[in-house]
C-alpha cells in the first residue's frame, strides 16, 4: 500500500507511548511456573552463553534544527566481523539516515565501552536493519541452527538484556505458544510478558535451537474503571514482548549477512488500495474459492498498469495457485502482500483475475523498484528563514494528482517562530514550493540559491512563494523579512 509519511519532528516519530509499565524485575518469573533460580544448570549455562552475542545499539536523532532524541535498543552480533543485527523499529524507514549522529554499539560488560558503528541497510521487508561495527568487538557470533517449525504448546525460551538502569544485565523469559497466525510473516503469540525485550532470539525450551527472533508488540488492552466509566488502557512493559517471528521467514536475514553498505530495491506492482475480498462480493460473483484482493487503483506507468491490471480487478491467483486459503478479508490481504514481498524487481509473474464479476483474465507482469522514500532524499536548511526543503518524491505527486515529472521542493520542516512560520500566509510542512518571487522553482539544490538572491534583494521586504497544498491546489504565501 502507498504511504505518504510526513515527519515533523524526530521525537515524534520515535517516541514509544504506554500507560502503565509492568515492572522489569517481574520478567524473571513471568509467562511460567518455573521462576529463573529453578532452571536447570543447562539452561543456565545456554543463556550465559546466548548473552554473550547481545549488544547494545545506540544513537542520537538530530534534525536541522536540533531536535534531539537518544534512541536505544538491542543487537544481535551476527558475525566475527561485527554485522549487528536490529530491530527495524529502532531505525524507522521513515527517518532520514541524515539525521543519525553518534551510532555505537555498547558492550554490556564490564566497563560498558562504546564501539562506533556504521548503518549497512535494511531487509527487505524492512523487519531488521544490519549495524556494523568500525572496530572489533571480540564477541561471538550468535550459534544460528534451525529449531524446525514451532507447533501450539511448545515450549520456548528468549534471552534479553536489561535496561541500563539496571545494568544490562541479561534475563530470560519462558513461555508456550498460544497461537500461530500467517500474516506478512508467519508469527508465533505466547503468554501475555512472555518473552523478552525487542530483537531477543527465541529458542526451543528443550533442544535449545533457535525458533524465531521476538516482535515488537502494542502491549495488552485491558478496561479499567474511570471516574465510573470503564476505558480501555494499553498495559506495555518495554522489556517484554510475547510476538516472535518464525526462523523459517527471517533465515536468509540471519544466513545471508552483508558485510558492506547496501540497498535494497523492494519489490512493486504500482497498486494502491488493495482490499481482502468480502464474503458478501464473493458470493455475488461466485467465486469458488475463498480468498482474493481486490485493487482499489492502478497507478499509470507502473508495472500493474502496464500488464493491464485495473481498478476493481480482483486477484485471486499468482502464477496459476490461489496465494490464500482464508475467507478473512484482513488475511488474504495479508498473505497476497506476504507473497509480494517475496519477489524480486524483474521477476516475471502471472496474475489470475475476475474483471467486472464475469470475465477471467490471465495477465503477465513484471516486478518493478518501489520509488525512492522521502526518507532517502537530502535536506536543505536555510538558517535566516527557518526553512528546510528536500527533492520531490513518487507519493509527493501521486498523492496530489500532479504529473510525475512535477517541478519543485517539498517543506519538510520549519522552525517554530522563524520567517517562513509567522504572517497570515505561512509556509506549512507539507507545501510544494513551484516558484519563488515568480521564478520557476527546478529542485532543492538550485532553491538554495535563488532563496539566497531573493533574500538579499527582499532585503526588509517581502518574498513571495507560489505553493502546492496537500489538498493539490495552489496558493501564495508571502513571507516578511522584517
Amino acid at each position: 500500500m502507498l504511504k505518504i509519511l510526513l515527519i515533523s519532528s524526530v521525537k515524534t516519530l520515535l517516541r514509544r507511548m504506554f500507560t502503565i509499565a509492568v515492572p522489569a524485575i517481574l520478567t524473571f518469573w513471568t509467562g511460567s511456573a518455573v521462576s529463573f533460580g529453578a532452571v536447570h544448570s543447562d539452561m543456565v549455562t545456554a543463556v550465559g552463553r546466548i548473552s554473550k552475542s547481545l549488544v547494545i545499539v545506540e544513537y542520537t536523532a538530530e534534525n536541522e534544527l536540533h531536535k534531539t532524541s537518544k534512541v536505544s535498543g538491542q543487537g544481535i552480533v551476527l558475525t566475527k566481523g561485527g554485522v549487528v543485527l536490529v530491530s527495524g523499529s529502532l531505525l524507522p524507514d521513515e527517518l532520514p539516515l541524515a539525521y543519525v549522529h553518534h551510532l555505537v554499539i555498547r558492550i554490556p560488560r564490564g566497563t560498558l565501552r562504546k564501539i562506533p558503528a556504521e548503518f549497512l541497510g535494511r531487509t527487505s521487508d524492512n523487519s531488521f536493519c544490519y549495524i556494523k561495527a568500525l572496530k572489533p568487538l571480540n564477541l561471538p557470533p550468535l550459534p544460528v541452527v534451525d529449531g524446525g517449525t514451532p507447533t501450539l504448546a511448545q515450549r520456548v525460551f528468549s534471552v534479553g538484556l536489561l535496561s541500563k538502569k539496571l545494568g544490562y544485565d541479561p534475563y530470560i523469559g519462558i513461555s508456550r505458544i498460544k497461537a500461530k497466525v500467517t500474516l506478512i510473516h508467519q508469527v508465533c503469540d505466547t503468554a501475555t510478558f512472555g518473552l523478552t525485550c525487542v530483537n531477543s532470539p527465541v529458542f526451543d525450551y528443550h533442544t535449545g535451537q533457535l525458533v524465531g527472533i521476538t516482535l515488537p508488540s502494542q502491549g495488552t488492552t485491558v478496561e479499567l474503571s474511570i471516574a465510573g466509566h470503564a476505558a480501555p488502557v494499553s498495559i506495555n512493559d518495554p522489556e517484554q514482548d510475547p510476538l516472535f517471528v518464525t526462523y523459517s521467514d527471517i533465515k536468509t536475514a540471519l544466513t545471508k549477512v552483508p558485510h558492506k553498505r547496501f540497498h535494497v530495491q523492494r519489490p512493486w506492482l504500482g497498486v494502491v488500495g488493495l482490499v481482502g475480498l468480502k464474503p458478501a462480493l464473493r458470493r455475488l460473483y461466485k467465486v469458488k474459492q475463498a480468498g482474493g484482493v481486490v485493487v482499489g487503483s492502478v497507478i499509470p506507468g507502473m508495472p500493474a498498469a502496464k500488464a493491464g491490471l485495473k481498478g476493481q480487478d480482483i486477484i485471486l491467483t499468482i502464477d496459476g495457485k490461489a496465494f490464500s486459503t482464508s475467507p478473512v478479508p484482513d488475511l488474504t490481504l495479508a498473505w497476497f502482500e506476504r507473497c509480494m514481498r517475496r519477489m524480486h524487481p524483474g521477476e516475471k509473474i502471472t496474475l489470475g483475475i475476475l474483471r467486472n464479476g464475469t470475465k477471467t483474465l490471465t495477465l503477465h507482469a513484471t516486478i518493478g523498484v518501489m520509488p525512492i522514500l522521502a526518507s532517502q532524499k537530502k535536506h536543505y536548511y536555510n538558517h535566516q528563514l527557518g526553512l528546510v526543503t528536500r527533492n520531490l518524491v513518487f507519493d509527493d505527486t501521486y498523492i496530489r494528482k500532479l504529473p510525475a515529472k512535477q517541478r519543485g521542493v517539498m517543506v519538510a520542516l520549519i522552525k517554530s517562530g522563524a520567517p517562513v512560520s509567522l504572517g497570515s500566509t505561512p509556509l506549512r510542512v507539507g507545501y510544494i514550493i513551484t516558484k519563488i518571487n515568480d521564478q520557476p522553482v527546478i529542485n532543492a539544490a538550485s532553491f538554495q540559491k535563488q532563496l539566497h538572491a531573493a533574500v538579499q534583494k527582499a532585503a526588509s521586504g517581502d518574498v513571495v512563494f507560489v505553493v502546492i497544498k496537500p489538498d493539490g491546489n495552489t496558493a501564495v504565501c508571502r513571507i516578511g523579512l522584517q
